[in-house]
C-alpha cells in the first residue's frame, strides 16, 4: 500500500473528466489506462509527490490491472456521466493499490503584507522577460545554443518563421524533414530552459520578501527529493506563456507547496455613529447588524452590506 493525499484525487478525476469526453464509446480501454497512468504520474510531480512515485516504480506495470478495474466499472453502460470521473479515479486508486490519507503539513502564516512584496517581486521579473519581442529572442538564442551543428544551415530559415513569441513554427519552411524535427525538439527544450530561468530568478527575489525561517522552506524536499522551487518551476513552464499566467503560477505554487497561508490585510474597524461621516470600502461595527461594509453613499444615507443583507443607515453629510 501507498500512501497518496487525499486531496490530490480531484486533480485526477479533473483530468478523468477530460479523457471521458474525448474517448468514443467502445474503444480500447488499455490506451484510457495509459492515459490515466499518465495523468497520475503527472499529478504526482506538479504536487511534489515524487515519494509516491518512487514507491510505485515502473507505470507500465499497473495497466492490465487498471484496464481490469475499467473493465468492471462498464464506462460504455448506464449510468449517470457526471459519475464516471469519480469511478475512473477509484479504478486508479484500487489498481496501483493506494491509501488515501489527510496530509501532514506544517503551516507558516504569513501577512497579506508578504504575498502583496511577493507578488510584486515576482512580477517585477516575469513582466519584462515575457514581453513577446523579449522571450522570442532568449528562446531562440538559447534554440541556436543547443541545436547540433549539422542543422546550423537551416537554423535562419526555420527561427523566421516563429511565432511572435517563439513558442511555435507559424509556417514550416521547406528544409529537410529531419532538421524540422530536430528544431521543434530543441526549441521545447529551449522554450523550458528560458521560462526555468526566469522562474527561478523570480523565486529567489520572491525569497528575499518572506521571512528567513519560512523562506527556507523553499528549498526543502516536499515528500522526497522534489523542493518546491523545481515543482514551481515546471509549473510555470508548463503554463500558459504569458506574464498573468506564469506569475500566478509561481505566487501560488510557492504558497500550496511551501505551506505559506496568507492572512487578510488588516482592516480598521470603525463603530458607527450617525454623527460620524462614512465612505465607500469604510468598515463599520453595528450594535445591532454587527460588522459591514459600506458599499453606496448618498447624501446622509449611505449602505452598508451586512452577512444579514444591505441596510440602508443615516451619517453625517
Amino acid at each position: 500500500m501507498v500512501d497518496f493525499p487525499k486531496p490530490r484525487i480531484q486533480a485526477l478525476q479533473d483530468v478523468a473528466v477530460q479523457l471521458v469526453d474525448k474517448r468514443k464509446v467502445g474503444s480500447d480501454l488499455s490506451s484510457l489506462a495509459r492515459d490515466l497512468i499518465a495523468a497520475f504520474v503527472d499529478v504526482c510531480e506538479r504536487w511534489g509527490l515524487d515519494n509516491v512515485l518512487a514507491e510505485l516504480g515502473e507505470g507500465d506495470s499497473f495497466v492490465e490491472p487498471l484496464t481490469a478495474k475499467l473493465q468492471a466499472i462498464d464506462l460504455d453502460g448506464g449510468g449517470p456521466r457526471q459519475a464516471k470521473p469519480k469511478q475512473i479515479a477509484d479504478c486508479v486508486v484500487a489498481a496501483l493499490n493506494l491509501t488515501l490519507v489527510e496530509p501532514v503539513h506544517s503551516v507558516v502564516e504569513l501577512g497579506d503584507d508578504v504575498r502583496t512584496a511577493v507578488a510584486a517581486a515576482v512580477k517585477a521579473v516575469v513582466d519584462p522577460a515575457l514581453v513577446p519581442a523579449t522571450l522570442r529572442e532568449a528562446i531562440t538564442a538559447e534554440t541556436r545554443k543547443q541545436i547540433k551543428p549539422i542543422h546550423m544551415p537551416f537554423f535562419s530559415k526555420l527561427a523566421a518563421q516563429l511565432d511572435d513569441r517563439g513558442l511555435q513554427l507559424i509556417k514550416p519552411p521547406k528544409v529537410p524533414i529531419d532538421s524540422l524535427h530536430a528544431f521543434q525538439r530543441t526549441m521545447v527544450d529551449a522554450r523550458n530552459t528560458v521560462i526555468s530561468h526566469i522562474a527561478n530568478t523570480a523565486i529567489d527575489r520572491a525569497k528575499a520578501a518572506i521571512p528567513e525561517d519560512a523562506a527556507a522552506r523553499i528549498d526543502q524536499p516536499i515528500t522526497l527529493k522534489a523542493t518546491p522551487r523545481e515543482v514551481v518551476t515546471l509549473r510555470a513552464c508548463n503554463a500558459n506563456k504569458t506574464p498573468k499566467d506564469v506569475t500566478a503560477a509561481i505566487v501560488e505554487g510557492l504558497a500550496e507547496l511551501a505551506g505559506f497561508k496568507w492572512l487578510a490585510a488588516d482592516v480598521k474597524v470603525q463603530p458607527y455613529s450617525a454623527s460620524k461621516t462614512f465612505v465607500v470600502g469604510d468598515v463599520i461595527e453595528h450594535p445591532k447588524f454587527g460588522r459591514g461594509t459600506v458599499v453606496a453613499t448618498a447624501g446622509q444615507r449611505m449602505d452598508v452590506e451586512f452577512a444579514d443583507g444591505k441596510v440602508t443607515l443615516v451619517h453625517a453629510r
